[in-house]
């Protein structure tokens, strides 16, 4: 299983508690007039696809960055557009006992 994205921020500290992995995921069918990210409006975009045990793998790279109150972040665009993706990453996140955080517009 895999989900678009466009970027992935390394040592994010406004997403979440803590510093953080920011996985920004493409598609968003909201256009709001001041989006942060319009560049994640389109479903494909300029992405780049990844699987939930490549972001993990990507996570763990930098571990001890987060490891002391910090996590991952998966915001967009439109994270619930990728709700099979979601739940794959979260329990992997469980497993590896991640801090696990969705920044959402609830759509």
């Amino acid at each position: 299983m895999k989900a678009r994205y466009f970027k992935i921020e390394s040592f994010g500290n406004v997403d979440g508690p803590g510093t953080r992995m920011i996985l920004f995921l493409q598609g968003c069918p909201l256009r709001c007039k001041y989006c942060h990210n319009p560049e994640s409006w389109d479903m494909i975009g300029d992405s780049l696809e990844i699987t939930p045990e490549e972001v993990i793998i990507q996570y763990m790279k930098n571990i001890n960055f987060y490891k002391n109150g910090g996590g991952l972040t998966v915001s967009g665009g439109e994270p619930w557009l990728h709700i099979d993706f979601l739940i794959a990453l979260g329990k992997l996140c469980v497993e590896n006992k991640i801090h696990y955080t969705i920044d959402t517009s609830a759509y």
